[in-house]
């Protein structure tokens, strides 16, 4: 269990990788650098959606496991 949970952080360390090496687009029309740009709110959500079903998949079959067994 320990060397998927690695693998699983590993995974997700790399898919961030471009995102953090990413340069900002320049602003159109010369915009004031004090001004926050906007930038996409849900750019890794099919991720976050994926893990999600997969942790909640887990802690369903865990608990059916458990009680099946008592």
């Amino acid at each position: 269990m320990k060397i998927i949970r690695i693998i699983f952080l590993v995974f997700f360390l790399v898919l961030n990788v471009s995102n953090v090496l990413a340069e900002d687009p320049p602003c159109p029309g010369g915009c004031d650098p004090e001004t926050p740009l906007e930038g996409p709110i849900n750019e890794d959500l099919p991720y976050l959606i994926v893990a999600g079903l997969i942790l909640g998949s887990a802690v369903i079959y865990r608990n059916k496991i458990k009680k099946a067994s008592i």
